[in-house]
């Protein structure tokens, strides 16, 4: 008897990032910019959920469409946040912290804190003052269901 051929799975050739659920904090509770977004989009695409990615801020900035300070303030932002881990305070390589992002097996995961000991991720100021400063109004009036008439 002979073995059946391997079925191709779906993700094979192809990379794929998991993002943990049930973290301290949400990220949209943390105020992010769209310069933000769009550069944790942009090194999760270049590989930075499986190892450190080179990058400099005029790199990103023509990618994500964006001038080079906005990208430098927005990855040193997301640095302080613990989004993104550097290996070094000088380096010019980020990775995503795997204890949001992560590529491939659970395992893997588990091997990347071990070995990184990446930072919680914490809200900073900036987070704090925008979920601070939202209005907290209640409606005049009750919204009304579909079809429903007054």
């Amino acid at each position: 008897m002979s073995a059946r051929p391997r079925t191709p799975h779906q993700f094979d050739g192809k990379g794929y990032t998991l993002q943990a659920v049930g973290s301290d904090v949400p990220l949209y509770s943390l105020g992010l910019a769209a310069a933000e977004w769009a550069t944790l989009e942009w090194l999760r695409e270049h590989g930075g959920a499986a190892g450190y990615v080179p990058v400099t801020p005029e790199e990103l900035g023509e990618d994500v469409g964006a001038s080079k300070d906005t990208c430098r303030k927005a990855l040193n932002r997301l640095v302080k946040l613990g989004l993104v881990v550097k290996p070094g305070p000088r380096s010019g390589s980020y990775q995503l912290n795997p204890l949001r992002y992560w590529e491939g097996a659970g395992s893997t995961q588990v091997n990347a804190c071990r070995r990184m000991a990446p930072p919680r991720v914490a809200p900073d100021d900036k987070a704090m003052t925008r979920s601070a400063s939202k209005p907290k109004t209640i409606p005049a009036t009750r919204r009304r269901a579909a079809g429903e008439t007054r």
